[in-house]
């Protein structure tokens, strides 16, 4: 699970993961967590709108330990439906991840595989996250499971699941088929966000993903639907 780890920004912490990719460079996040709309329902809890200040992806972080170092974003990527509406519907975004001494992030900690269809109601899922919030440190990697995810069709097929992970798990990978032993899985969403009823939610990858995929591993300025923005604190 050394493929998934803490994403800091200036004023803020989520949860990222290297994705396979064909540059070795590229990681799923919430599009929340890069960019912060003035619109939509999320946008009162922003304390300011626009591309957030990324600082450094930390894979495999457990408590004060990184072995895997740290990593400067080159560049992340949302879809342009996000930052107009702030919907909910496309908080997913793509990080590009710069390399270090010649070899790429994925060289380094390997990647999930990934998936761009909606998995079916009731699907076996495994959400992964770096929860902040008491009673969690922000440091340590946590798990949720469920055998059968709910899909919510009042918020846009949402996958939904019993989980106590707070913010800071947003943009964590929800996988299927994940293998305890190995670490290993494929993305279908990411943690998009939770509820007083103890929910967590995540938004499928889908068409909008793939988009962004694509654009973060061919590191392009993206199609008529997305747009990037330079965010490294560097």
């Amino acid at each position: 699970m050394i493929s998934v780890g803490q994403l800091l920004s200036t004023e803020s912490s989520c949860t990222a993961t290297v994705v396979s990719s064909s540059t070795g460079s590229v990681a799923v996040t919430a599009a929340h967590c890069v960019f912060w709309p003035a619109a939509g329902p999320m946008a009162g809890a922003f304390p300011s709108h626009g591309w957030v200040r990324l600082e450094q992806f930390i894979p495999g972080r457990t408590g004060d330990r990184t072995p895997y170092g740290r990593w400067q974003i080159e560049r992340a990527w949302v879809d342009s439906r996000w930052r107009d509406t702030g919907d909910i519907a496309y908080d997913v975004a793509f990080l590009r991840i710069s390399p270090q001494r010649g070899r790429s992030v994925q060289d380094v900690v390997g990647s999930q595989g990934i998936a761009f269809t909606t998995p079916a109601a009731g699907t076996a899922v495994t959400a992964l996250g770096y929860p902040v919030e008491a009673p969690f440190d922000g440091r340590t990697l946590r798990r949720c499971f469920t055998s059968a995810a709910a899909i919510d069709p009042s918020s846009d097929n949402a996958l939904t699941m019993p989980c106590a992970m707070t913010p800071g798990a947003s943009g964590g990978p929800w996988l299927t088929g994940f293998n305890p032993g190995t670490g290993a899985g494929t993305i279908v969403a990411v943690t998009s966000f939770h509820d007083d009823t103890g929910l967590l939610s995540a938004r499928s990858l889908g068409d909008i993903g793939y988009a962004l995929y694509q654009a973060a591993d061919q590191n392009s300025g993206a199609g008529p639907n997305s747009g990037a923005g330079q965010n490294s604190a560097a």
